[in-house]
């Protein structure tokens, strides 16, 4: 069934993790004129699997009109916030840096 086929993409794969108790939360931030391929396959395929395996996870997507860098942002609960740059990365590699950088 088709519900089973979503779900299962939902909970396997790259970014289906739960991610630190430490992290408040994530803002990815694509400008709506870049082509940015890398960075909008992860906001559609990875960010969907890390907020259905964090449902209390505030994500936020920002998409100003404006040419900026993608890039995103980890608030931690010690109010720090770790921003990296997302520009030219494929998108394994921008969950597979999100998901060191939230390590426990």
């Amino acid at each position: 069934m088709k519900i089973d086929r979503i779900l299962g993409n939902l909970e396997s794969g790259l970014g289906a993790n739960k991610l630190s108790s430490k992290v408040q939360s994530l803002t990815l931030t694509l400008s709506q004129r870049t082509r940015a391929s890398g960075a909008r396959h992860f906001w559609r395929e990875h960010l969907r699997r890390i907020q259905f395996a964090n449902p209390n996870l505030p994500i936020h997507v920002n998409f100003p009109r404006e040419l900026c860098t993608p890039k995103l942002d980890i608030q931690f609960t010690n109010a720090a916030v770790d921003s990296f740059s997302i520009s030219g990365m494929k998108s394994d590699d921008i969950c597979n840096q999100l998901l060191d950088r939230t390590k426990q």
